[in-house]
């Protein structure tokens, strides 16, 4: 085939992250994604060990650089499990991570990756088109023609969905199933440190979740986890749910209130009510595929999903740069990839403890959470 060019529809965390790995092996790649331009929303994310191997497999250098970026637990670092009175109640040893799975946690400002990401897609040479979004696609058996929303196509060897929960590229692929909203909303910002909580905290009351992890000097992120019908919460200005927030925390420690009290007003809380979908078995037809949230989009119970995202693309790119046969390796990258995301998605769900009004438990040394963070690239999941 002349054209061995990858086109990928959405220029997120997984996408981003395949163009690197597929430039690094020398395929030519095209980011197709809507916006038009990198947003502060404000919002971070904790990336863990399987996520920093995944880093590792796809550029040595981009792992150093995202450590760099963000925030590495001293050896010694716990992360206290607190009541609404301060109290701790337990702690999760997150600095000790790094001797068990040969590579740390890493919190760190979503921004801070995506930059990173754009930064070094670019400079390996991954094409990026942005401010217009993949609209359909026809595979014609020896390439496919991606349909465009401004009217125009483009033709490409393969067509890698990474265009988030409402995928465009899966509702063609696997039908326009609604996602399955989780019960509840989040509330993300970030905010200075609080006196006593340097490394943040974790705090689950009655149907409300509160987690904070460092992402600079002074600096903390944090999500709320508030169970609601869906659409309530959403329907707010930023500003009213964050007052609204703070309400159901009355008579919390001040500490914590001020987490959220003290968000930073040139970022203002992203509310998002959290969906995800049934696991299903294969999302892969012909020359089309999926990536990351468009794939097998989860809840933020495990802190999984962009780890998974970053896994995906670490594993397409091997499987695509070394098999010159396209449906063959993309039938084999689902085929690997998703017995372990459904476990990922499952395993968040049991996770979502405010849902049911339990203290969260969460911890980096659970049994099932340790099988999470064992994964590295080039290695082959226990579930297949």
């Amino acid at each position: 085939m002349a054209d061995r060019t990858v086109a990928v529809a959405g220029g997120g965390i997984g996408g981003l992250a395949l163009g690197i790995a597929l430039r690094r092996a020398g395929t030519p790649v095209t980011v197709i994604e809507r916006t038009a331009t990198l947003r502060d929303a404000g919002a971070g994310l904790v990336l863990y060990p399987n996520a920093l191997h995944a880093l590792a497999g796809i550029d040595a250098s981009l792992a150093s650089a995202v450590r760099a970026a963000g925030h590495v637990p001293a050896a010694d670092e716990v992360r206290p499990i607190v009541g609404t009175d301060g109290a701790v109640v337990a702690t999760d040893r997150v600095g000790e991570l790094t001797a068990r799975f040969g590579a740390p946690q890493v919190s760190l400002l979503r921004t801070a990756l995506q930059s990173l990401l754009v930064r070094y897609a670019t400079d390996a040479g991954v094409r990026i088109r942005r401010g217009i979004g993949v609209s359909g696609h026809t595979d014609r058996g020896d390439e496919v023609e991606v349909h465009l929303s401004d009217g125009t196509s483009t033709t490409a060897a393969a067509l890698i969905g990474a265009d988030g929960l409402h995928s465009v590229v899966r509702r063609q692929l696997l039908g326009a199933q609604p996602p399955r909203y989780c019960g509840y909303t989040t509330l993300r910002g970030r905010s200075p440190a609080p006196p006593g909580f340097p490394h943040g905290f974790i705090v689950t009351a009655d149907g409300i979740g509160l987690f904070a992890a460092p992402v600079g000097p002074g600096q903390l992120y944090w999500t709320a986890k508030v169970a609601a019908a869906a659409g309530v919460w959403t329907a707010k200005a930023p500003r009213q749910a964050t007052a609204d927030l703070l309400a159901l925390m009355d008579g919390w420690h001040p500490a914590l209130v001020d987490v959220v009290r003290r968000t930073d007003p040139d970022a203002p809380a992203v509310v998002t009510d959290i969906n995800d979908r049934e696991p299903v078995a294969d999302w892969s037809r012909g020359r089309v595929s999926l990536l990351g949230d468009a794939a097998h989009p989860m809840s933020p119970g495990a802190g999984q999903g962009a780890g998974m995202a970053l896994e995906d693309a670490a594993v397409l790119g091997g499987v695509l740069s070394g098999d010159p046969d396209v449906p063959r390796a993309l039938e084999r990258y689902a085929r690997q990839r998703a017995p372990r995301t459904a476990v990922v998605v499952n395993q968040s769900r049991l996770r979502d403890h405010v849902v049911r009004g339990e203290r969260d438990e969460f911890s980096t040394h659970d049994r099932e959470l340790t099988e999470l963070l064992g994964w590295r690239a080039g290695s082959v999941p226990a579930t297949e």
